[in-house]
């Protein structure tokens, strides 16, 4: 919602004014739902069949559909923005092209290799150890940026590597609130 709202706002100076206000109501929306939630939820009186969870998950609930029939309700409102690519897009056809072009490269490499083999042993180690360094050289995903006989353009390639530095991040996350909780 964050960054849906600031998309809604025309000038640079209101949206520090929007980020405030919109902190403001999530602050104020997250403490009035602790404290309502956790009295409803109240077992101070030790009833056997008690539906008190029940009734303070209900609430959440009803609250959750009810913001997002706010949010559909607006829609003729907003500030449509065209999207553009998305890296989630195009996740699995740059691993694909990478793939393929890593595999014909390596290949390529081993043909002409294999035809320099018979005339020129000494220069054959020499063109595996310069093969080995440029594939150390460059990421598996370069493999599928233009200027590696790949489909893809540099921002596409850079953004990819962005995206798995975040993937990991993420996945990071997962042990650390299990664990978290646990406590």
């Amino acid at each position: 919602m964050a960054v849906f709202g600031a998309e809604q706002i025309q000038e640079i100076k209101l949206a520090t004014r929007y980020f405030d206000k919109y902190y403001l109501a999530v602050n104020i929306g997250a403490t009035i739902s602790t404290l309502s939630i956790s009295i409803i939820q109240n077992d101070t009186d030790k009833e056997i069949n008690s539906n008190k969870y029940f009734y303070g998950y209900l609430i959440a609930f009803l609250m959750l559909i009810a913001s997002e029939i706010f949010f559909i309700l607006g829609y003729r409102y907003y500030i449509h923005i065209p999207s553009y690519d998305s890296i989630l897009l195009k996740f699995f056809p740059v691993i694909i092209n990478a793939y393929q072009t890593k595999r014909n490269f390596r290949h390529n490499q081993q043909i002409r290799n294999h035809s320099r083999e018979n005339s020129l042993n000494n220069r054959n180690i020499i063109n595996q150890e310069q093969m080995l360094d440029i594939e150390q050289s460059i990421s598996f995903l370069d493999y599928a940026n233009l200027t590696n006989s790949g489909k893809f353009n540099d921002q596409i390639i850079n953004d990819m590597k962005s995206f798995h530095r975040a993937i990991i991040v993420f996945l990071l996350f997962i042990p650390y609130w299990i664990i978290y909780y646990q406590v």
